[in-house]
Formats: C-alpha cells, structure tokens, sequence
C-alpha cells in the first residue's frame, strides 16, 4: 500500500515538475518548465497549491537598478573561458529560452537578461564581462528567435549579486538571470 502511494507520488512529480527555484542554476531547461518559472501568474498559483516556486522575497524584489521582478531564473548560461561567445550547450539552453519567450503565455512581459560572474578578477572586469556576456545572449535571443527589442533589458552585475556569496569563486555564481519584470 506504501509503495504504490509513493510510486503515485514519484510518478505525478515526474509528470508535473515544479517551477524552478530562484536559487537553482539551471544547465537544461523545457519551454514549459521556464514558462512555469516565468510568468508571474503561474508562478502565484503554484505558489498557493503549497509548492515551493521561488523565496517570496523574489516576487517583490527591486534590483539596484531599480527594476521591479516578478520572477527569475538563473540559467548556467556557458561561455568559453574569458569570453562572451556563447557554447553550443549555451545555444541549447537559449533555445528552450527563445522557444518559451515567444510562447503566448508569456508574450505580454518584459524580461530582464542579468549577466553575472563570480569574484575572480577585479570588479571592473567582471562588470565589463557580465555586460558582454548579456549582451550575447540578449543578441542570440533576438536574432534567432525574433523577440521584440523592447522586451528584452539588458543588466550587468558583475560580482556584485553572487547566488552563492560564501563562496564568492563558486562557478555557480556565473550565470545568466532571466526575470520578469512587473508591469
């Protein structure tokens, strides 16, 4: 009886999966899944089904830009060392993006593309190279999946918003953050 509760459980788990957390790099991701982690609705009624979507400061979060984000996810983005030039498992990634972005569910927001590095190198490089490495994505999205310009904002954070500040070197703190931005 206890077996075929949990394999009940495993398999609606499996079938349904969660959005995903805003601490959680992702290195694949489906459309639905970041449709599910993106769209501030879906993210709510997740939310009030008692599923752990995203830490609820996140729903309210104002960047130092100023930006009012409704949801995020933190993509493991790859780029060769050094560089902004997206790798073929970037591509992928950025294509489950692209596919998702252009979803109706998702057509009527604005997203902010926040490039992130860890602490290794000085402050002013890792500006620079978070800006470039947003930049290349935003780039990417635009011209393979015909996004709309305006719906696209690009940030460079550098170092300055580690996922894992404790350990500031941690490849997990180089991302790229995609979020939706408050209408």
């Amino acid at each position: 009886m206890r077996y075929a509760f949990f394999k009940t459980l495993v398999l609606s788990l499996c079938l349904h999966p969660v959005a995903a957390s805003a601490q959680e790099v992702l290195t694949t991701a489906t459309p639905d899944l970041l449709i599910r982690s993106l769209d501030p609705v879906l993210v709510q009624k997740e939310k009030t089904r008692g599923l752990k979507i995203t830490d609820a400061k996140n729903l309210e979060l104002i960047n130092s830009y100023g930006d009012k984000v409704a949801a995020t996810v933190n993509l493991a983005v790859n780029f060769h060392f050094g560089s902004a030039e997206l790798t073929p498992q970037a591509q992928r990634l950025l294509d489950s993006v692209g596919t998702a972005l252009q979803s109706s569910d998702l057509a009527s927001y604005r997203f902010l593309i926040g490039g992130h590095t860890d602490a290794a190198g000085t402050d002013d490089e890792n500006l620079d190279l978070s800006r470039a490495r947003a930049a290349s994505t935003t780039r990417y999205l635009l011209t393979h999946y015909k996004i709309e310009p305006r719906r696209l904002v690009l940030r460079a954070f550098g170092e300055t918003a580690l996922l894992f500040p404790a350990d500031p070197e941690d490849g997990r703190n180089r991302r790229v953050e995609i979020s939706t931005l408050k209408q």
